[in-house]
């Protein structure tokens, strides 16, 4: 579990293509921090550290996740949201966080307003119900809230810190994020489901 608050921003040392995935390894002075079967937040996904050095390490995406976020499309040298699993004993300063891809979107549009970066996500209809004005999302990872709604597409505003502090720096129209949708929203939505079939 996680709480997208980003820790760093690290960058893909290389990348491995094999028979059982994509071998990602991802350059950042916290890898000396890591040990081996850790789980860990890339952009968004969870995925398990399989090696470490004292200046990257090593995490696999096998082809469900591929076919799922947008960890398939990444080259060498692209910046990466990195996140540590939550501790217990901590405040949850964002929000929960599974790490569990729902869908990839795109930027649609971005702006800059007051101080803060304006961007515009378009969101398919399948997932429409579980957006709301004011909620949460991940987008990458990062732990953000939706401050509109307007029929098939999502605002979010960025704060000069998050922008400086994450790879929402590199978004521009066109480019494909991980969306994890809020696990509240998704439980209502499954109850409702359940219940129109009783």
């Amino acid at each position: 579990m996680f709480t997208g608050l980003v820790e760093q921003v690290g960058h893909l040392k290389s990348i491995t293509e094999t028979s059982y995935g994509r071998k990602l390894s991802v350059s950042t002075p916290l890898s000396s921090e890591l040990y081996v079967g850790q789980s860990i937040s890339i952009n968004g996904a969870c995925l398990s550290v399989t090696a470490c050095a004292p200046d990257a390490f090593t995490v696999t995406a096998v082809p469900e996740t591929i076919s799922k976020t947008t960890l398939g499309q990444l080259t060498a040298g692209a910046a990466v949201n990195i996140e540590r699993a939550m501790i217990a004993n901590s405040r949850l300063d964002g929000h929960i966080v599974q790490g569990h891809v729902d869908t990839t979107c795109l930027v649609t549009r971005t702006s800059a307003q007051d101080g803060e970066r304006l961007y515009e996500f378009f969101i398919s209809e399948e997932y429409l119900g579980l957006v709301v004005p004011r909620g949460s999302i991940a987008v990458d990872g990062i732990s953000l809230t939706i401050a509109n709604l307007c029929e098939s597409h999502i605002s979010i505003a960025i704060i000069p810190h998050t922008y400086q502090h994450t790879n929402a720096s590199s978004w521009q129209p066109g480019t494909c994020c991980n969306v994890e949708f809020d696990i509240l929203a998704k439980y209502v939505a499954r109850q409702m489901v359940v219940h129109q079939k009783s």
